[in-house]
């Protein structure tokens, strides 16, 4: 990090620190097209401070790699747990630099404010801090992507597709082909396990923090260029070692909503300025009875039972859409349980592409359990998964995570059809 550069971060952060005063309720000024004003009351630092910190750690100059060490780029998003896995790598032993990808020109409180908060704790530890302009790619391959998916009546799961695209795409070619690193290392609670046939993806120790489900789509040439130390911690084991460290962020609290919605809006207010209202009948999945109409089937989901519009006298819940026909279809809640389903895009995190039906536990959504489910392997990278016991509200455009029966590796996945 050049002094020049250094000079010019602290003063883009302290301008940033004058802008955004704790308690103070500011206007949002001109945000990108595909962020809306609703929530403009958060606090967030000013778009051209959070672009003069982007642009810094855009130019800067990537030293030498030092004899004897290896580099690590750890993708950093200014919260807790990557923070905290730059801090363990430097301990480690390895030499760091921190990189962050520049997703939102600005309105988002994740993305704004993860950049700043990546560029101090970085000034902090004493290494060097990049950044990638990613706007087009993360808008035409995840924003669009996750308007059309409701469009087609898909529930998208979007962060699982940034891992795939985003940080083990762009940023690791990044990180290995510009940065000079062997390895890129993320704040994800899962393991890196080494077995005798190679690197395997494992669950974390942390059962209610494991995120091998949202890492899927990692192929075994990624697994062996990645570093996943908090996969062996809990989560409050890491908020200690942040706040042992002194760590800047370190009471920063998690983040819990999709980075590009502003902070306060649900999905559908926020897909509200993307797709045309379509009205057409809410129709009960077995008697067949008009129960009621709808604005669009991009405002529902299965399994949804809150905010239907529609008053009963048993409990109702979304059982499927047919967004060709305008069908919102409703039942009670048995009428969700399946034991099917065929998912596509399939990726196989094993030695050997699988060509025969095989035993193995299979995943639905982020917080459901693996299941018992025999799976069948079927041309063009999809599968059948026959579980053993119904599954409620399987859900298209989600994932399919299959693990191994001791429920210990993520065999692969897929997206739900």
């Amino acid at each position: 990090m050049t002094s020049t550069d250094t000079k010019t971060n602290k003063k883009a952060v302290e301008k940033i620190d004058a802008v955004v005063e704790p308690g103070k309720k500011r206007e949002l000024p001109g945000v990108d097209e595909h962020v809306n004003l609703r929530g403009k009351d958060s606090e967030l630092p000013d778009p051209g401070l959070v672009e003069e910190v982007c642009n810094v750690a855009a130019r800067r100059e990537v030293r030498p790699v030092p004899r004897n060490k290896t580099r690590v780029a750890v993708l950093m998003s200014g919260g807790v747990d990557s923070s905290a896995t730059a801090a363990l790598m430097m301990e480690q032993g390895y030499d760091i630099v921190g990189v962050t990808g520049w997703l939102i020109k600005s309105g988002s409180r994740c993305c704004d404010t993860g950049m700043v908060d990546a560029a101090r704790v970085c000034e902090q530890l004493g290494i060097e801090h990049h950044a990638v302009d990613l706007r087009e790619l993360f808008k035409n391959e995840i924003i669009n992507q996750f308007h059309e998916s409701y469009e087609r009546a898909r529930t998208p799961l979007p962060c699982s597709l940034c891992n795939t695209l985003i940080k083990w795409g762009a940023l690791l070619n990044y990180g290995k082909k510009h940065l000079d690193a062997r390895y890129v290392a993320t704040g994800h609670y899962a393991r890196v396990v080494e077995t005798e046939s190679g690197r395997r993806l494992a669950r974390a120790k942390d059962p209610g923090k494991d995120q091998s489900y949202v890492l899927w789509g990692l192929t075994r040439e990624q697994l062996d260029s990645t570093l996943l130390p908090l996969g062996g911690y809990m989560k409050e084991e890491i908020r200690a070692i942040a706040q042992s460290r002194g760590l800047v962020i370190a009471d920063k609290p998690d983040s819990q909503d999709l980075c590009f919605i502003p902070f306060g809006t649900t999905p559908q207010e926020y897909l509200a300025d993307f797709i045309e209202e379509k009205p057409g009948p809410i129709i009960h999945t077995v008697t067949g009875a008009l129960l009621g109409e709808h604005k669009g089937t991009h405002n529902y989901t299965i399994g949804q039972r809150r905010g239907i519009g529609v008053a009963h006298e048993t409990p109702l819940y979304v059982t499927s859409l047919d967004p060709d026909k305008r069908v919102v279809y409703v039942g009670g809640k048995d009428a969700l349980l399946r034991k099917e389903l065929t998912a596509s895009q399939v990726n196989w995190i094993m030695d050997e592409i699988p060509t025969e039906p095989f035993n193995a536990l299979a995943k639905i959504r982020y917080n459901s359990q693996a299941s018992p489910a025999r799976v069948e392997p079927l041309d063009g990278a999809r599968v059948r998964v026959v579980f053993e016991e119904a599954q409620p509200a399987i859900t298209p455009g989600q994932v399919l995570g299959i693990y191994d029966p001791t429920d210990t590796y993520i065999l692969g996945g897929g997206w739900i059809d």
